[in-house]
């Protein structure tokens, strides 16, 4: 059957979670943009954001929203039941088990980082952030085929926590986006699913979980942000308006266009062509992203784990001026809609989606390839995965699945 696409009347948990979503990118705007302006200006001090970059930010967000308002595609085609229910039970023996090594990577990480300063030492190691991925790879997988009824809803909640753990283990000398990245795709899993409804106090649970995110970690670190001065600069160092206005003139001559590096890095060599490089904290040959660019420009994060990271529209600014931000939004905006659209239903490739959305809540300070560019290696994978379940399914003596392919009809 030839893959079709087409658009249908979205389930009420899907329409109540775009809803959400939309709120919520509209709060990261607000705290990655806004806020220092706000209270600059509360404080009736001079805000060293000028006008001009509020406009483009707003400009930003209603390309955004007009492009999140259209009904998402959607794909007609899906696997069978049998091999769903075998994508869940390896997903959830693969995410139990791998919970153990993820704990141990994760205690011995906070030991480190606990002598460490904050932006100083070394980071996770590539085998480290193997096993932590793969472990929260393997959880979504689950929580996206999982059918959530009577005893599924124990595995749900059983799965969710060990996702989290070690991600919260990490967080209290780290990124604090580490843990918002396992917490914030069960939850969008979940409401789009209908295993969760929002109630009032629900609402007050997820706040306080929020602020949990924004200032435990900050305080384990040793942020200070009591005194109205300190929460002022708290603020102002986590926005990224500021690098947009102070680098709306970077000169890009002679190296690539950063969005379309940024957008490919994960699917195209570029160190082994040599093309697109930059040499950054000790490496070399990584591929140039506007990031990466900012912080190669930027003499003060020698040394440190950071740069001053990165601005989406800034990216889309320098890549054509007003009309690319207003372009990039709209398909920004679009494509989110449609994955808030796909994780509603159960499919093996949820857990996909619901990290873009979240990917997608921290792009104010991010690229958008951050968002996007992981998505051919993960499907790609999960492929892989499917095959070994059906492979496993077809062998002599054991039932053969039902034909199906990777998405799920509506």
């Amino acid at each position: 059957m030839p893959l079709m696409i087409r658009t249908t009347p979205q389930s009420q948990a899907a329409k109540k979670t775009a809803g959400i979503f939309f709120c919520s990118f509209l709060f990261a705007c607000f705290l990655f943009w806004w806020i220092p302006s706000v209270l600059f200006r509360l404080q009736k001090a001079d805000d060293p954001i000028t006008a001009w970059t509020l406009c483009i930010s707003a400009l930003g967000i209603g390309a955004f929203a007009v492009g999140f308002l259209p009904r998402p595609v959607r794909f007609r085609r899906e696997l069978s039941d049998a091999v769903m229910d075998n994508c869940e039970k390896l997903a959830w023996l693969a995410t139990t088990w791998m919970s153990f090594p993820a704990i141990v990577v994760a205690l011995r990480f906070f030991l480190y980082r606990a002598g460490v300063e904050y932006g100083q030492g070394e980071g996770l190691t590539l085998v480290d952030q193997a096993i932590l991925y793969s472990q929260m790879f393997f959880g979504f997988m689950f929580l996206g085929t999982a059918r959530g009824k009577n005893n599924g809803r124990r595995k749900v909640i059983v799965v969710s926590i060990l996702v989290i753990l070690p991600r919260l283990i990490i967080s209290l000398h780290w990124g604090r986006f580490f843990l918002a990245q396992a917490i914030v795709p069960i939850l969008f899993i979940s409401l789009a699913r209908g295993w969760i409804h929002m109630t009032a106090k629900r609402w007050i649970q997820t706040a306080a979980l929020a602020i949990v995110i924004l200032f435990v970690p900050a305080l384990t670190r040793g942020d200070q942000f009591f005194a109205q001065v300190e929460l002022i600069r708290f603020f102002a160092a986590g926005s990224s308006l500021r690098l947009f206005q102070d680098n709306e003139q970077l000169n890009l001559a002679g190296r690539c266009p950063p969005l379309l590096v940024s957008m490919t890095a994960k699917i195209f060599p570029y160190a082994a062509f040599g093309i697109c490089t930059v040499d950054l904290w000790g490496r070399t040959g990584m591929p140039a992203t506007l990031d990466r660019i900012l912080a190669y420009n930027d003499p003060s994060t020698e040394g440190t784990l950071q740069g001053p990271g990165a601005n989406y529209l800034l990216e889309l600014y320098l890549s054509g001026g007003i009309p690319v931000v207003i372009a990039g939004s709209l398909a920004f905006g679009f494509t989110n809609r449609c994955f808030v659209d796909w994780i509603s239903r159960r499919t093996v490739f949820s857990g996909i989606w619901a990290e873009c959305l979240s990917r997608s809540l921290f792009a104010p300070r991010n690229t958008l390839g951050y968002v996007y560019e992981r998505i051919p290696s993960l499907i790609l994978v999960t492929l892989l995965v499917v095959v070994v379940t059906v492979a496993a399914r077809s062998r002599p003596g054991l039932p053969v699945t039902s034909r199906g392919s990777c998405l799920e009809r509506p």
